[in-house]
C-alpha cells in the first residue's frame, strides 16, 4: 500500500474514531461493570465487530449510488417510501434520545464545576436550561464557531483521558478485575450499540475520500477497532477501581460513571480529572449530535439554516430534550440504552442489512468489496439485531 493510500484511510479512521468516542464511554463501565471485566471485554468486542460489519454494509449501499447521497435517499432507493419513513423516524428517535441523555448527564457535571469554581449553586431545572442554552448558543452561531470550540474541547478530552489513565492505573485492584458474571454481559449490548454509532458519517466520508473503496474499508475497520481498545482500557480502569456495589449504585441512580469516581475515589487528582473528562466527553457529543439534528430538520423541512429559521430549528432541537431531562433526572444511562437498543439497532442495523439484501439479491447489483458470508451473514446479523432490540424492550418493560 502506498503512502498516498495510507493517509486518506488514516484520516477517515480518525473521523470515525472521533464520532464513536464520546458520552457513551461514561455509561459503558456502568452497564458492563456489573458483569465483570472479562465479560465486559467480550461483549465489547462482539458489538464492535457487529457495528463494523453493518458499517461495511452501509458502505456497500453508498457505493452503489451517486456521490452526495444521505441516509433518507439510500433508504428510499432500496426500500421505498416505507424505508425512508422508517429511516427518518429512527433518526429523530435516536438523536432525541441522545440529546436527552447528554442533557441529563451534562447539566449536573456543569453545575458541580460551577460550584467548585465559584461557590454559585445552580440546581434543578435551571441546571438543564443553563447547560443547553450555553452550548446550544454555539450551535446557533454555526459551524465556524462550533469548530473552534470543539478543538478546545477535544484537546481537553484527550489530555484529561491520558492523565486519568496514567494517574488512575495505580488504583486498579486485580481482585476487582477477577470478578465475573457472564449471564449479565449481553444486557450491555444496547448501550454498546450506541457507543459504536458512526454510520451517519459514512455518506460524507465517502464523498471526502472520493469513494476510494480500499481507504473507506480500512477507515471503518481501524475506526472501530481503535475505540474498542480505548473502551477496553477505560473499562479496565473503572471496573478495577470501583467495587460492584459502587457500580450498581451508579446504575441505580443513572449517573455518568465519572461522577461515581469523583464521589468514591480518595485521590483528588483522579476524581477531578474524571469529572473533567466526563464533561468534555458529554459536551463534544452534545455539540456533534445537535448540529446533525439542526441540519437534518433543515433538510427535512426544506428551509434555510440561517437567520430566524435557525432560531426555530435550534428551539426544535433543544426544547423537548431539556423538558424531558429536567422531568426525569438520572435518565442518562437509560436514554443511552434506548438510543442504542432501539434507534441504533434500526437505523444502523436493520436498515443497512435490508438495503444490501435488496441491492444484492433483488436489484442484482455487483460490489467490489462486499461483506463476506453472503445471505447467511445477513441473516445472522438480522437476528442479532432483533435479539438486542428484544433485550432493550424487555429491560424497559421490567423497569
Amino acid at each position: 500500500m502506498t503512502t498516498l493510500k495510507i493517509w486518506p484511510a488514516a484520516s477517515g479512521a480518525l473521523l470515525i474514531m472521533g464520532t464513536c468516542i464520546g458520552a457513551g464511554m461514561l455509561a459503558l463501565p456502568v452497564v458492563t461493570g456489573v458483569a465483570g471485566f472479562l465479560p465486559a471485554i467480550a461483549i465489547n468486542l462482539l458489538c464492535c465487530l457487529f457495528m463494523m460489519a453493518t458499517g461495511l454494509l452501509f458502505l456497500e449501499a453508498i457505493l452503489w449510488m451517486k456521490v452526495g447521497v444521505n441516509v433518507l435517499t439510500l433508504a428510499h432507493h432500496f426500500l421505498g417510501f416505507a424505508g425512508k419513513l422508517v429511516g427518518g423516524v429512527s433518526f429523530l428517535f435516536l438523536y432525541y434520545c441522545l440529546e436527552v441523555s447528554y442533557c441529563s448527564g451534562g447539566a449536573p457535571i456543569l453545575s458541580k464545576l460551577i460550584y467548585e469554581a465559584s461557590r454559585i449553586t445552580v440546581e434543578g431545572p435551571y441546571s438543564y436550561v443553563l447547560f443547553t442554552c450555553l452550548f446550544g448558543y454555539i450551535i446557533y452561531l454555526g459551524t465556524h464557531a462550533l469548530n473552534r470550540v470543539n478543538w478546545i474541547l477535544m484537546v481537553g478530552l484527550i489530555l484529561s483521558f491520558i492523565l486519568l489513565i496514567a494517574l488512575g492505573s495505580g488504583l486498579v485492584e486485580m481482585k476487582l478485575l477477577k470478578r465475573s458474571n457472564w449471564t449479565l454481559a449481553l444486557a450491555a449490548a444496547p448501550t454498546l450499540f450506541g457507543a459504536y454509532g458512526y454510520h451517519n458519517l459514512l455518506p460524507s466520508l465517502s464523498d471526502y475520500l472520493k469513494q476510494n473503496v480500499q481507504a473507506l474499508r480500512i477507515s471503518i475497520i481501524a475506526g472501530t477497532l481503535i475505540p474498542f481498545l480505548i473502551y477496553s482500557i477505560w473499562q479496565w480502569l473503572i471496573i478495577g477501581t470501583l467495587s460492584l456495589e459502587q457500580i450498581e449504585h451508579a446504575d441505580l441512580i443513572g449517573e455518568p460513571i465519572t461522577q461515581t469516581l469523583h464521589a468514591y475515589v480518595g485521590n483528588v487528582w483522579v476524581s477531578t480529572l474524571g469529572e473533567l473528562f466526563g464533561f468534555f466527553a458529554l459536551v463534544t457529543s452534545f455539540l456533534g449530535v445537535s448540529l446533525s439534528m439542526v441540519d437534518f430538520l433543515a433538510d427535512g423541512l426544506k428551509v434555510e439554516r440561517e437567520g430566524t429559521n435557525r432560531i426555530f430549528l435550534c428551539l426544535a432541537v433543544f426544547v423537548p430534550p431539556v423538558i424531558f431531562a429536567a422531568s426525569y433526572p438520572g435518565i442518562f444511562i437509560e436514554a443511552i440504552g434506548i438510543a442504542g437498543g432501539i434507534g441504533e439497532a434500526i437505523l444502523n442495523g436493520l436498515l443497512p442489512i435490508g438495503m444490501v439484501w435488496v441491492g444484492r439479491y433483488h436489484m442484482h447489483l455487483s460490489s467490489s468489496n462486499p461483506l463476506f458470508g453472503g445471505r447467511f451473514m445477513l441473516v445472522v446479523l438480522f437476528f442479532i439485531t432483533l435479539l438486542i432490540m428484544g433485550i432493550e424492550i424487555r429491560h424497559l418493560m421490567v423497569h
